[in-house]
């Protein structure tokens, strides 16, 4: 105990941090042992990261939301007949072309 007091003491008193000149890794080597790790852990136990995930979701029920806005009774009676109908239902007629009013022959024929 007494010696782990005196080296605490001296390595507060001697000025600056003892390991100050000591050489820093590259932060890119560091991320790739990181992301080589992952990737081992990964393949030795693909499901392993979704079951994590999965475990620290609450299960819980959810609460129940008031909602105040309604649906009118006709858009609903709307939407059931669309869905009677289908998409097999004849699409509504093109319009007729303007006609000339001299003539009465249609802008898209020639004369």
């Amino acid at each position: 105990m007494r010696i782990t007091l005196l080296m605490l003491v001296v390595s507060l008193g001697c000025g600056g941090p003892i390991l100050q000149n000591a050489p820093k890794p590259d932060p890119a080597v560091i991320a790739g042992a990181a992301a080589a790790i992952a990737g081992a852990a990964t393949l030795a136990d693909p499901a392993a990261a979704a079951k994590r995930q999965e475990e620290n979701k609450p299960v819980g029920e959810k609460k129940p939301i008031n909602v105040k806005a309604t649906v009118p009774a006709s858009a609903l009676d709307h939407l059931d007949e669309k869905q009677k109908t289908g998409s097999a239902a004849a699409p509504d007629p093109a319009p007729k072309p303007p006609v000339n009013s001299d003539d009465g022959v249609p802008f898209d024929q020639p004369h």
